[in-house]
């Protein structure tokens, strides 16, 4: 029986899968993160997408999401206003 082969070394005999591409690796071509196997390639497509900044929690700042947060304030604040003046100003009954 055959031992498998590195693949990315033919010559070398893999001693780990790498848990993103299942790919065999040898010693050289493994890297540990965490506990867990990964070849050369998918270890510098997961450093890529660390450095890359995250646009899902990214806020927006459009023109149209900024005049909405506006109106909404202007709306909190007159409210505020209004329940307050019906405190120091009580209509007589």
């Amino acid at each position: 029986m055959q031992a498998a082969a590195c693949a990315f070394h033919a010559q070398r005999e893999a001693l780990g899968v790498c848990v993103a591409c299942r790919s065999r690796v040898c010693a050289e071509c493994t890297t540990k993160v965490e506990g867990i196997n990964y070849c050369v390639r998918c270890l510098a497509q997961r450093a890529r997408s660390e450095a890359e900044p995250d646009t899902a929690r990214r806020v927006s700042s459009s023109p149209a999401r900024s005049a909405a947060s506006a109106i909404v304030w202007a709306v909190v604040l007159w409210l505020v206003l209004w329940g307050l003046l019906q405190i120091a100003l009580p209509e007589a009954a």
